[in-house]
């Protein structure tokens, strides 16, 4: 089975890629990352067959790696395409590959963000917090799931809070409007690329069996312009943009004894494509 890497990997946690030593900690400009490197590629490889992933691939990259060892990836320093048993280093399969196939790449430094926007802050929100894109389409999920009417009121997840699996691929997140009509959400951090129209139409196509009308929605923190003009094009399809504004609670000034572990607050915030979202 042929898979996009990025939604190979995102099935999984960031500390269950840690813990199986898919993904290696590094700095760079006093920031942390975690990337794909030499170790990454025999528990990788391991996991894909455990899964039954024959080849990962990042299509616009012109990057793959298969279950038998073959791989091509034009950023090598060495060959570009052939056998990875052929390479000095399997970290030259992942060089410079970023966060084009590693949807975790910038887990620590977006975390470290939100370390630094909390600060001495009050309970209500602050306008120095700003709205931070959220880089994370795992937890980016996890928060449109438990905010959904945000995204269109009369929303209701109907997936039963897990990704859809059909023979195009993984769905997101799949709804019902008020209307009784599906609704098949697909989430990408950063900005959505032209390709992304047609993953969203063949999740649709994967499910119009079901004799209800269906449309389709696309959650990016942007849009490239020939997408927005592609989906001008398709009446069934809508752009939403999200931002976050985070929130904190200061708790410094309590006694260490009466010290308590306060998780961070987030309010999801979705604004039309062109809209500018408030920033509180």
């Amino acid at each position: 089975m042929e898979q996009d890497i990025r939604d190979f990997l995102n099935q999984f946690s960031f500390e269950e890629l840690l813990e199986q030593n898919i993904l290696s900690p590094w700095s760079r400009n006093n920031l942390k990352y975690y990337r794909l490197d030499a170790q990454s590629y025999a528990p990788l490889i391991e996991l894909m067959k455990q899964y039954g992933a024959t080849r990962l691939e990042a299509k616009k990259h012109d990057w793959f790696l298969t279950s038998d060892g073959e791989f091509a990836n034009p950023n090598s320093k060495e060959i570009t395409r052939g056998m990875v048993a052929e390479l000095s280093s399997p970290r030259h399969v992942f060089r410079e590959g970023y966060d084009h196939i590693n949807p975790f790449y910038y887990y620590q430094s977006v975390l470290d963000n939100l370390d630094k926007s909390q600060g001495d802050q009050s309970e209500t929100p602050s306008d120095h917090s700003g709205m931070i894109a959220f880089g994370l389409e795992k937890d980016l999920q996890r928060a449109l799931r438990n905010n959904i009417g945000q995204l269109e009121p009369g929303l209701t997840v109907i997936d039963g809070g897990s990704e859809r699996i059909v023979e195009a691929g993984r769905i997101d997140i799949t709804a019902e409007d008020g209307q009784g009509s599906l609704v098949v959400i697909e989430l990408k951090s950063g900005t959505a690329q032209p390709e992304s129209i047609a993953q969203l139409l063949s999740y649709m196509g994967s499910i119009d069996e079901e004799c209800k009308p269906i449309r389709g929605m696309l959650v990016a923190h942007d849009f490239h312009p020939r997408l927005v003009m592609a989906a001008r094009a398709v009446p069934n399809i809508s752009l939403k943009a999200y931002s976050f504004q985070f929130y904190s609670k200061t708790v410094n000034s309590l006694p260490r004894s009466a010290r308590k572990t306060y998780n961070t607050q987030h309010s999801l915030k979705l604004c039309r494509k062109g809209a500018k979202c408030p920033t509180s």
